[in-house]
């Protein structure tokens, strides 16, 4: 079904505008699943990318390199940390070299959360993902990857 009969509008005039707009929505209902996911976690998304910086990363990071590693820009990170600080999820110790810094690390709590989180949620995207092949994947993502690129990230 195109996104103008989706939406109940005649037509959209523009293919490019279309596209965008299906990007949007896509956007929209991806968010709306995640955060019904995580909250049988007691965690919205932007926590968990938080936890799985960490995770991967294997060690410390200060709060602006998660900042950097965070796939979105929106998320506040001191007040995710604040946030995952309080559930001991995480911990934050002063950086010896530069007293206004702060390295956050996993906790051994925070751990065994994402060891539940983490493999229900790729199991998750497994699913929602079914309906596109590894090619279909690939090409998907390297047409958002020039469409960023185009937009100016």
């Amino acid at each position: 079904m195109s996104l103008a009969k989706e939406i109940g509008v005649r037509e959209i005039n523009s293919v490019r505008h279309e596209a965008l707009l299906n990007i949007v929505r896509t956007s929209d209902f991806i968010g709306k699943l995640s955060c019904n996911f995580f909250v049988k976690f007691e965690l919205t998304e932007a926590q968990y990318n938080v936890l799985i910086v960490l995770k991967l990363n294997g060690n410390s990071l200060t709060q602006v390199e998660i900042s950097k590693k965070l796939i979105s820009s929106r998320a506040n990170v001191t007040s995710l940390v604040d946030r995952l600080e309080k559930k001991n999820y995480v911990k934050r110790k002063k950086v010896s070299s530069d007293r206004r810094l702060f390295e956050v690390d996993l906790t051994k709590e925070g751990l065994n959360l994402m060891k539940k989180v983490e493999p229900a949620y790729v199991n998750e995207v497994e699913k929602r993902m079914s309906g596109l092949n590894e090619a279909d994947c690939r090409k998907l993502s390297a047409i958002l990857v020039r469409l960023r690129q185009n937009l100016g990230e």
